[in-house]
């Protein structure tokens, strides 16, 4: 079934610059019954200006109203204006105030139980939220929403690989769950997001982590992040054959000479991208 919310992102998503489709949202959303979907898409038409001038009090009254009636995207734009300082009581500010800064987990964990398209983006603030040891302090919980939508999200699989790289590196340390955690998510980062992740993934599967070591796997990564426009992706290919040969120094003359016409154009190939990417 098509919602009022999927009609709504498809204009915007497709024709956002064109005055025709922003008036035309305008009066879908406005000539729709009265519903709670409703309610709270008119608090993002007032709080992005679109069709309609901004104003943060209106968007502020309809997203408390629909955030009421269990609206996901009313309870993810009161999150957002308390988070960013939003919310009229805030901006007059004043020793006592309806809602504050505190308030936004509450409505973004709101929003995260409600089955709407605004729940991911509700559970990748909170993963934020409580990866941030100055604000929710605890990581457990901020893995815990990340794993809830990482599967098909980048982001949140991208934010997983970091947390697991940085617990293992720089000082290699050894634990075989975190391991197993670092291939499985940059695995999946690596699918969703191969310019971002494809290189780590060369050396998770160079050096063994999580995985059994594969030249081959591991060449096949480099080569992607070079094809999405990393440099190191080629040098680390050199780097690899290089270590080979010293593993190998047995290899015949032809296979030696193989290898040192790899190393050469890899590191060919480095060199013709990576000023680009310096500059």
């Amino acid at each position: 079934m098509i919602t009022l919310t999927d009609r709504f992102i498809k204009i915007l998503a497709d024709q956002e610059a064109d005055p025709d489709a922003v008036q035309e949202i305008v009066r879908l959303v406005f000539a729709s019954p009265v519903t709670p979907e409703r309610i709270g898409l008119q608090a993002y038409l007032y709080h992005e200006g679109i069709g309609v001038p901004v104003d943060l009090d209106k968007s502020f009254q309809l997203a408390e109203k629909a955030a009421n009636e269990n609206d996901g995207l009313g309870c993810f734009l009161l999150g957002y204006m308390c988070d960013n300082a939003e919310t009229p009581d805030q901006a007059e500010g004043g020793p006592r105030q309806k809602y504050d800064h505190y308030d936004a987990e509450r409505f973004y964990e709101r929003c995260a139980n409600i089955d709407s398209r605004w729940r991911e983006p509700a559970r990748l603030w909170l993963g934020d939220y409580y990866m941030d040891m100055a604000q929710g302090g605890d990581p457990d919980i901020g893995v815990e929403y990340y794993e809830s939508i990482a599967e098909n999200n980048s982001e949140a699989a991208g934010k997983l690989s970091d947390y697991y790289w940085n617990l293992i590196m720089p000082e290699y340390f050894e634990d075989e769950e975190w391991s197993a955690q670092l291939f499985k998510w940059t695995t999946i980062a690596a699918r969703l997001s191969p310019e971002d992740y494809s290189y780590r993934m060369g050396w998770i599967y160079a050096d063994g982590i999580g995985c059994e070591k594969s030249f081959d796997k591991a060449v096949d990564y480099f080569s992607e992040a070079y094809i999405c426009g990393n440099w190191k992706g080629a040098e680390a290919i050199a780097a690899l054959f290089e270590s080979f040969m010293e593993e190998h120094p047995n290899q015949s003359e032809a296979d030696r000479a193989a290898c040192e016409a790899n190393i050469k154009k890899w590191k060919t190939y480095a060199e013709e991208i990576q000023p680009y990417q310096a500059g």
